[in-house]
């Protein structure tokens, strides 16, 4: 197949993988999507002797889906590029199916891209993807996180990620597919006004006339993007200001936090939560300012935010959310805290009923019984080696990673 993609997507591509090491790999995950698709194909020219993969991710949720891998396997036989088919035999349940879908998704690409040795795994969203994903955030009221242009580029589940095409429209990209004779599939459920993104799609032509076309609700998410990335850089500052860590909890000084302005209150109080129990998405705004208020022990996102005096909010574990976790010595324990100096034997758990009835000091460490049950131990067996937070053994063998400000 000769392959000759417009000049500007082409140089696009290439401006944001160059240099690439002859020893790359770059995966991809091609639905078989019309943005997918020119994305697999950009990508070829781009680099014709690159050693790239793909894979299709089959969620099991359409019979045509498993049509749609067998074809996007053909397309790549025809481009010398292995392609893996990753089926997905047990969504989760519950509400939102297209989220824990997504989550599912991601979580099969990056094990697959894990055992490819992927450097990256390219993702096929498009301008339009930006616009309309602003137009879905914007209907339920979020806030500047929520209006941001989508990552380009990150790090999650242990792998890069790119979005190398948030620059074109999906018509500029069936456009150029058209130019190259090439097809796609069409996923009906595209079609599906049971879907918010299937309204928004539709309400496209609507919209333009007013004047708020894909691209100008994509600078604007740019526009967003800019604005958080200003209020991260600003709010390092003010971190040491208003908060310290108690090894693995987090004080907020109540009457320093509640001078600042609201949007900082919440984006401080919400990385706490988020740092504290692992959990990727902040809790609502509402529930967010009843913390800074609170006067009673309250639990929230996995958490527990216990009153103190002077005015202190100290915010904890939450003890029957890591009561069962166990980490070996030489990994990461509720995601946050490691071991120095590891001992294969040594394990690290929550203090616990039982851990704490061991610790004779605990009162005089000041802190309080709710916060030191899910504090971080070390142990050997039964044997309770070190419970730092409860003033117990040796104070140095657990350290914290990655506190919320850094």
């Amino acid at each position: 197949m000769t392959l000759e993609p417009p000049h500007d997507i082409l140089s696009h591509i290439a401006g944001r993988f160059a240099p690439l090491p002859n020893d790359a790999v770059i995966g991809v995950a091609v639905s078989g999507g019309s943005d997918s698709v020119a994305l697999l194909l950009a990508l070829r020219a781009a680099f014709p002797k690159a050693n790239l993969c793909a894979a299709t991710v089959d969620h099991g949720l359409r019979i045509e889906a498993q049509q749609e891998a067998q074809w996007v396997s053909a397309l790549c036989a025809n481009l010398n590029i292995d392609h893996s088919i990753l089926p997905i035999n047990d969504l989760p349940t519950g509400p939102n199916l297209q989220a824990r879908a997504r989550q599912a998704r991601y979580d099969a690409l990056a094990a697959w891209g894990q055992a490819m040795s992927c450097s990256s795994i390219c993702l096929g969203h498009s301008q339009t993807d930006v616009a309309e994903s602003f137009l879905i955030r914007l209907a339920r009221g979020s806030g500047v996180d929520g209006l941001s242009e989508m990552r380009g580029r990150w790090t999650d589940r242990g792998m890069e990620w790119q979005r190398p095409l948030l620059a074109f429209s999906r018509a500029k990209l069936q456009d150029f597919l058209r130019g190259q004779g090439q097809g796609w599939c069409n996923d009906p459920s595209n079609e599906d006004p049971a879907f918010m993104r299937v309204r928004m799609r539709q309400a496209a032509p609507d919209l333009d006339a007013l004047g708020l076309t894909s691209l100008r609700l994509a600078k604007t998410a740019t526009r967003m993007r800019y604005v958080q990335e200003a209020l991260e850089f600003s709010m390092r500052g003010l971190w040491p200001q208003v908060a310290k860590i108690d090894f693995t909890d987090v004080l907020f000084d109540r009457e320093a936090l509640g001078r600042l302005p609201r949007e900082y209150v919440e984006r401080m109080l919400a990385a706490a939560l988020n740092w504290i129990s692992g959990q990727p998405h902040r809790p609502r705004n509402s529930a967010l300012l009843r913390c800074l208020r609170a006067k009673k022990t309250m639990t929230l996102h996995g958490c527990v935010l216990i009153p103190q005096p002077g005015n202190v909010l100290r915010i904890s574990r939450e003890f029957s959310t890591v009561e069962g976790l166990v980490a070996q010595a030489d990994a990461l324990w509720d995601g946050r805290l490691s071991m120095v100096n590891p001992k294969k034997s040594y394990e690290i758990r929550a203090l616990g009923p039982s851990g704490l009835g061991q610790c004779p000091e605990w009162r005089g460490s000041g802190r309080p019984r709710l916060a030191l049950l899910a504090s971080p131990s070390v142990w050997q067996g039964p044997r309770l080696l070190a419970a730092p937070m409860a003033q117990f053994g040796q104070k140095d063998l657990l350290e914290v990673v990655s506190p919320p400000w850094e």
